[in-house]
């Protein structure tokens, strides 16, 4: 798979927590949904063999194009983690560096990541040793508004051969607290050589249209937008705006 093509022009559903589930993303498929991610999933959990862990996994029969997005910090564990999604039927693997959530970045898993650029090409480096599909890293502008370092981590996984990045424009101390700021995920986009796709504050078609014309990304990503309105990716499709009906919305 060409994951440069797949992503060209691409509305891609995020993962959530709780929220990119497999009956979820086979409603988003229904409404045009074509690149789809899993939620989170910890590699050493995996490693437990937890049951809920591995439902995580599971692909749908007509999921266009599924990727898994893995949370670590350890590269062997990532790379035995990577080669098991891989042989589960994943297009490709993501790589969760931006998690805000507290009871994970005290486990040294998401965004407490961002603070070591070093670290993250080291695991990106493993996992793209230990499969064949690309390997793609998910990150946020920094730790703290007054620690950037968006750049920086996106160098450091391309470094280990990420073949894109998807960036979230915000830094972890923002959560989602205020507006995504664009103008930083677009200079990532302009100083790295692979894909970057822009994640943050989506939710109507004529943002698609002036986001993708003025970041320079090749793609963009839908994640909280894709709950609020999944259709969503049924006007990314049109351009146009579907004037929902309360009957259609029960239907869906």
């Amino acid at each position: 798979m060409n994951l440069r093509e797949v992503l060209a022009g691409a509305v891609v559903m995020g993962p959530m927590t709780k929220g990119s589930n497999l009956p979820y993303r086979r409603l988003c498929i229904g409404l045009g949904a074509k690149v789809l991610v899993s939620e989170m999933v910890v590699a050493r959990r995996l490693k437990q063999k937890r049951k809920s862990e591995f439902a995580l996994i599971r692909r749908a029969p007509n999921e266009p194009v599924f990727a898994v997005q893995l949370a670590g910090n350890k590269p062997d564990e990532m790379a035995w983690a990577a080669a098991l999604v891989e042989s589960r039927g994943a297009d490709f693997i993501d790589i969760n560096f931006g998690c805000p959530i507290d009871h994970f970045t005290r486990m040294g898993l998401g965004a407490a990541l961002s603070r070591q650029p070093g670290r993250i090409r080291k695991i990106v480096e493993a996992m793209t040793k230990a499969v064949k599909v690309p390997v793609t890293a998910k990150i946020r502008l920094g730790w703290k508004d007054d620690e950037r370092n968006g750049l920086k981590q996106a160098q450091a996984a391309v470094e280990g051969g990420a073949s894109a990045i998807f960036v979230h424009g915000r830094t972890r101390e923002a959560r989602y607290r205020q507006a995504a700021e664009w103008d930083a995920i677009a200079e990532i986009a302009a100083a790295v050589t692979v894909p970057v796709v822009g994640n943050g504050d989506i939710l109507f078609p004529h943002e698609i249209t002036e986001r993708m014309a003025s970041s320079g990304v090749a793609g963009l990503m839908v994640a909280r937008g894709a709950l609020i309105k999944p259709w969503i990716f049924r006007e990314a499709a049109t351009g146009t705006y579907w004037d929902i009906t309360a009957d259609e919305r029960v239907g869906i």
